[in-house]
C-alpha cells in the first residue's frame, strides 16, 4: 500500500550539512528526506573502542561572521580555535605549507630553482589570481614559476585531482591557493617563516564529540526530519518524489544536495541535451583509512601534504592534535586520504597495508603493529572535477531543474568546491530565496 506524507512547500533531499542548514533557515513548511539510517551525509563521525572517527578531514574556517556566530550558537560553546600547523613532505623534508612560499629545509638546488623561477615570474608577468587565461596547469608556471611547479604544484595536483592539471579550469581557485608576495616568499627560503597564509590559517574545530556535533547542534534545531528514505523516482512533471517503500511526496518546491550525478538516474522523461549534460560531470573518489595507533607521542601537526607518488596518500591528518577527546589515553588517530577516478584506478583491498607501510617509512609510526584499528571510509564523491565541460554541464542542468521549481544546494547538490562554511551559507541562501517563492 503506498504512503503519501502531508503536503509541505518544501520537500529537501539529502539531510547532510546544506540540507540541515536549508532547513534550519527556512524555520517551518519543509520536510527532509535522508536515504541513511542517520542524518549527517558527509559531515559524520563513527565510534569504535573509544575512537572517534570523521568520515574524513573536516574542518570548520569562517570568513564570514554569521557563520561563524552560528556554529557557534549550534555547538553551545563546543568550539576551539586553532593555529594552522600544516606541513608538506617532499625530498626527504619537512616544510611549511603553503609551499608556494615555504622552501626553507628543502635541498639547496631546489630552493634555488624555485625562488629564481618565482622571481622571474614577478619580473615578467603579473599574476592573476582568477586564472581567467589557460588551463590549470599554465597558471601554475605563470604564477609561481616552473621550479615551484615542478617540486610541488604539479605533483601535488596530479595526485589530488587524478588528471592532469593541464585538463583542469581555474573557476575554483579563487580563496582556495595562495599567491604569496616576493618578499614572503624570499624570508620562507631563507628562514623557517610561519606567516600564515590562505583561507585555513585558522580552524575551529570541536572540543569533544568530533565534527558530528555539528550536526547533532542543527538536528536539534529541525522538525519533520525522516531517515531510512531513499528516493527512486522524481517525476519532475508531476512534482513527486517516490521513495523505495513506495511512499509519495508531492511538493512546491524540491531541494536537492544529493551529489549531482545522482539526479539523473531520479528523473523521468529528459531531453536528451541534459543526459548529456549529466554524463559529463566528472569527480574524484577518496578512500579514507582512519587510524588508531597505540601510542601518545602526540604530534603538534595538524595534516602534512605529500606530492610525491612514491607515497599512497595525498594528506593526512592527526585528530588528535584537533581535540584529545577523540581517541583513548595514550592513543593517538590518524586519517590517510587517498585519491582515485575512472582516470587513476587503485586497489582497495591493498591501499590499507601499503598507507600503514607508507607511514612507516616516512616516520610516522613507529612500527606497523602499533596500528590496533583501520577503518576504511569509502567516499564515491569527494570532489568535483574542473574540467573544460563542467560550467556547461552544470548550467544546463541547473536551467532545466529550476524550469520545474528544483533548487540544487551544497557541495555535492551544486557540483562545487566548497568550504563547510560555504555550504552553510548557501543552504541560507537557498532557504531565503525560497521564502519568496512559497
Amino acid at each position: 500500500m503506498k504512503q503519501s506524507f502531508n503536503n509541505n512547500d518544501i520537500v529537501i533531499l539529502g539531510a547532510g550539512l546544506a540540507g540541515l542548514s536549508a532547513a534550519y533557515h527556512l524555520k517551518r513548511g519543509y520536510s527532509v528526506f535522508e536515504k541513511e539510517p542517520e542524518i549527517g551525509g558527509m559531515t559524520r563521525s563513527i565510534r569504535k573502542d573509544g575512537y572517534t572517527f570523521d568520515y574524513d578531514g573536516h574542518l570548520l574556517h569562517f570568513r564570514s561572521e554569521y557563520a561563524f556566530n552560528l556554529v557557534s550558537e549550534i555547538l553551545n560553546g563546543n568550539l576551539a580555535p586553532h593555529k594552522r600547523n600544516a606541513w608538506i613532505y617532499s625530498k626527504g623534508a619537512f616544510t611549511r605549507y603553503p609551499f608556494q612560499a615555504n622552501f626553507y629545509g628543502l635541498p639547496k638546488p631546489v630552493v634555488k630553482d624555485c625562488l629564481m623561477d618565482f622571481i622571474k615570474t614577478r619580473i615578467t608577468s603579473a599574476s592573476s589570481a582568477s586564472g581567467a587565461n589557460g588551463n590549470f596547469e599554465n597558471w601554475i608556471i605563470k604564477t609561481f614559476g616552473r621550479g615551484i611547479a615542478d617540486y610541488f604544484m604539479l605533483p601535488y595536483n596530479r595526485k589530488f585531482w587524478t588528471v592532469e592539471p593541464k585538463e583542469m579550469t581555474c573557476e575554483w581557485l579563487e580563496g582556495f591557493v595562495p599567491v604569496p608576495d616576493l618578499e614572503d616568499t624570499v624570508a620562507g627560503a631563507i628562514s623557517d617563516s610561519t606567516k600564515p597564509y590562505g583561507y585555513n590559517s585558522r580552524f575551529w574545530y570541536p572540543v569533544k564529540g568530533g565534527i558530528s556535533e555539528l550536526i547533532k547542534g542543527f538536528s536539534e534545531r529541525i522538525k519533520n526530519t525522516h531517515v531510512n528514505k531513499k528516493a527512486v523516482t522524481i517525476d519532475q512533471h508531476r512534482k513527486e518524489v517516490i521513495f523505495e517503500d513506495a511512499a509519495i511526496k508531492k511538493y512546491r518546491n524540491l531541494v536537492v544536495t544529493i551529489p549531482l550525478p545522482e539526479l539523473s538516474g531520479l528523473l523521468v522523461d529528459m531531453p536528451r541535451e541534459i543526459k548529456e549534460a549529466f554524463s559529463a560531470l566528472r569527480w574524484t573518489s577518496i578512500y579514507v583509512l582512519n587510524l588508531g595507533v597505540k601510542s601518545d607521542n602526540l604530534t603538534e601537526k595538524h595534516w602534512v601534504y605529500y606530492p610525491e607518488e612514491d607515497v599512497i596518500f595525498y594528506r593526512i591528518g592527526f585528530p588528535t592534535s584537533f581535540s584529545m577527546d577523540v581517541a583513548p589515553e595514550k592513543r593517538t588517530s590518524i586519517y590517510a586520504e587517498i585519491a582515485y577516478s575512472d582516470a587513476k584506478k587503485i586497489n582497495k583491498e591493498e591501499a590499507p597495508a601499503r598507507a600503514i607501510k607508507d607511514l612507516k617509512r616516512c616516520g610516522v609510526i613507529s612500527d606497523e603493529s602499533d596500528v590496533e584499528i583501520c577503518l576504511p571510509i569509502d567516499l564515491k564523491y569527494g570532489y568535483a572535477l574542473y574540467d573544460s565541460k563542467r560550467r556547461h554541464a552544470v548550467q544546463a542542468i541547473k536551467n532545466y531543474l529550476e524550469k520545474f521549481n528544483i533548487h540544487t544546494a551544497g557541495r555535492y547538490g551544486s557540483w562545487k568546491y566548497m568550504s563547510m562554511e560555504d555550504v552553510i551559507l548557501e543552504g541560507k541562501q537557498t532557504a531565503e530565496s525560497l521564502k519568496f517563492k512559497v
